[in-house]
């Protein structure tokens, strides 16, 4: 028998007037007792009435039926053909710090269905979070207004349009620059607010990268509204661990050697580098909030963004938030390699009668460690 904690969603199926329905409601279990949730008169999810104990440890048929007793909804419908609970990842009222979950609410059971698309909650009907940091979201969104601009100055003699990708210059490199310097800090405080230390001494690119999954950042195209010659862009689609972000390297190169690397400020480099900024942003706040929509919304298009699984939601309850760490992979043990075999080096360096052939191995079998864990260094 199952010993259930948390917060899940009861689904159920059921055919009505000859369609197949999905309906449910939220659950949450505490030890021996089972609360029903509902939602405030501001759309919080409340528990409703008193506890139906003795839930945890049943099967999900053994609940629908108990259920039934006590939710008068369920027993006005006996045409169930399936209930299922899933469980979702944090309880109600928690969320991961700094990234972005659609909101479960209200709106999918007003109608008692909840749409489905490709298996999941339809994005049609996603919901954000409340901005809890008002300003600095608004500062954020200042920025990518500001740097937009700079792109619609450059737009103004130089033609938005796919042949002219290659075209590069001063003004250009300016607004790689800006974005991607922006982009660094969005990444590192998405880190530093759970918990996630780097590596080496600095933040790097094999840090970053742990925000690709988390984030779900490759899912996520987005286009201008005003430029219809131009096409949708997914700026970290190509983002493998092994894998340099091209446009990126373009922004390392510019910044560093400009005078060797100068026609690397290409247009096409300038685009992606905004477009990833906003994915960052989205991904932290989601886009579905008046600010967005007043300052970007009316430019920036969201194509294409991820289709979360129900598991994902997270649900509001009244007063304030628990924020979680999110659960990023662990570099220790990558770490303590790299110390032990520096170790060594030091040690066959200062011993002596080492052969110079051993040292030389264990220097290369250490560079290959450092390589291998990050192949996308930024440079400070």
């Amino acid at each position: 028998m199952k010993n259930r904690k948390g917060t899940y969603i009861a689904l159920i199926d059921y055919d009505s007037w000859g369609y197949q329905i999905t309906t449910g409601f939220p659950m949450h279990f505490d030890n021996d007792e089972t609360y029903v949730l509902e939602t405030d008169e501001n759309g919080y999810w409340i528990t409703s009435g008193a506890p139906i104990n003795n839930l945890c440890s049943l099967d999900d048929k053994s609940i629908f039926e108990r259920l039934k007793q006590s939710t008068p909804f369920l027993s006005q419908n006996n045409t169930g053909t399936n209930f299922r609970l899933i469980h979702l990842n944090l309880n109600y009222g928690q969320s991961f710090s700094s990234i972005y979950r659609p909101l479960f609410t209200d709106k999918y059971l007003k109608d008692f269905s909840i749409p489905f698309q490709e298996g999941k909650p339809a994005r049609d009907f996603y919901e954000d979070l409340p901005i809890t940091a008002p300003n600095e979201y608004s500062n954020l969104l200042r920025q990518i207004e500001i740097i937009l601009d700079d792109l619609d100055s450059i737009f103004k003699v130089v033609s938005p349009h796919k042949k002219q990708y290659s075209v590069y210059g001063h003004a250009i490199r300016n607004v790689i620059m800006l974005a991607c310097t922006e982009l660094d800090s969005r990444m590192q405080h998405i880190l530093t607010n759970n918990a996630v230390r780097p590596i080496g001494k600095y933040f790097q690119m094999k840090d970053y990268y742990k925000l690709k999954n988390a984030l779900r950042l490759d899912e996520y195209s987005l286009s201008f509204y005003r430029y219809g010659d131009l096409e949708v862009y997914s700026p970290f689609s190509e983002w493998e661990k092994n894998n340099e972000l091209s446009w990126y390297k373009a922004y390392n190169n510019v910044k560093h050697n400009r005078e060797d690397k100068f026609t690397d400020a290409k247009l096409y480099n300038a685009i992606n580098a905004i477009m990833a900024l906003c994915i960052i942003a989205i991904s932290q706040y989601g886009y579905r909030n008046d600010l967005w929509n007043e300052r970007i919304g009316k430019i920036i298009k969201v194509e294409k963004e991820p289709i979360w699984d129900l598991e994902d939601f997270y649900l509001a309850r009244p007063g304030k938030r628990d924020i979680i760490h999110y659960p990023f992979p662990n570099d220790t043990e990558h770490i303590c390699k790299r110390k032990i075999l520096a170790k060594e080096v030091l040690f066959l360096v200062n011993k002596p009668h080492s052969k110079k052939e051993d040292i030389i191995s264990k220097i290369d079998e250490l560079k290959d460690l450092i390589e291998n864990e990050n192949p996308n260094k930024i440079s400070g």
